[in-house]
């Protein structure tokens, strides 16, 4: 009887430190066991065994927890972009069992928009990464058919350095960023190569509309190579700017249009013959 009592009451204070501090109850059982006075090894036995099998917490619905996933792994083939819009890259991300030597899987990565600007430019074969986003599938043609895939559309990533150590081997995460002055100076750079490129707007090509893959420039000089991408973080009077320079294209183009169809036109003389 006063096990079943002591039973029940080391329970219900179980619980209640998980309602607490929203832990499962396999986080309890990682505790260490403080045997109080007067307990013996059967009634903590028993204890232990009923936790076991307590039933899990509950959280709130939130949709940014929904497939959501993370994965630490090597990269296991080369950045490659998509034929997609908007700009993406993919790669495949082996990664290797916890426990087991040669064994694993590999796992498509998606990239889009700046995470995959900034993993065109960083990763490459061999790096090994921490990846977290969100796990979705996909169909691809087969010889039989269409199978279904999976792929991690990433939302973030991080390099990892593995601590050697003879004990354990621990990972530790290291984002690929640059300093604040740096991101400063690579947006001046940025803004002032746009002035240049109204300056001169003839010596640069315009490839808005005809581009072969996403990843392609929007403008590029025809003599340095230099790039520009226009971007929804561009200042206002960028798009404004362009604008002007549209109309004044379309302008020219119609005056061309106007004077050619002058000088085919058919030249009547009132003098008869």
């Amino acid at each position: 009887m006063f096990t079943r009592a002591f039973l029940v009451a080391r329970l219900e204070n179980a619980a209640s430190i998980s309602g607490r501090s929203f832990s499962s109850s396999a986080e309890l059982l990682r505790r260490r066991w403080t045997q109080s006075p007067g307990e013996s090894e059967e009634e903590k036995d028993v204890y232990t065994r009923a936790l076991k099998h307590q039933r899990p917490t509950t959280i709130n619905y939130q949709k940014t927890l929904r497939n959501f996933v993370s994965f630490i792994g090597t990269i296991d083939f080369p950045i490659t972009p998509c034929n997609s819009t908007p700009f993406g890259v993919y790669t495949f991300l082996y990664i290797k069992h916890q426990r087991r030597d040669g064994y694993g899987f590999r796992l498509l990565l998606n990239f889009r928009d700046e995470i995959a600007k900034m993993a065109l430019q960083h990763l490459k074969p061999l790096d090994t990464v921490y990846v977290s986003g969100f796990l979705n599938s996909y169909m691809k043609a087969n010889s039989p058919g269409m199978i279904q895939n999976i792929e991690v559309r990433v939302e973030e990533v991080n390099y990892v350095r593995l601590l050697q150590s003879p004990t354990s081997q621990k990972p530790v995460f290291s984002k690929p960023k640059v300093s604040y002055e740096e991101k400063m100076r690579k947006r001046l750079s940025q803004l002032h190569l746009w002035q240049v490129f109204f300056a001169s707007p003839n010596e640069w090509w315009d490839n808005r509309n005809n581009k072969l893959n996403p990843g392609m420039p929007d403008f590029k000089h025809k003599d340095t190579g230099e790039a520009l991408w226009l971007s929804v973080y561009d200042p206002p009077w960028i798009r404004e700017q362009l604008q002007i320079l549209d109309l004044s294209k379309l302008r020219k183009q119609r005056d061309h249009e106007k004077n050619a169809w002058f000088l085919v036109s058919p030249f009547t003389s009132d003098e008869k013959p």
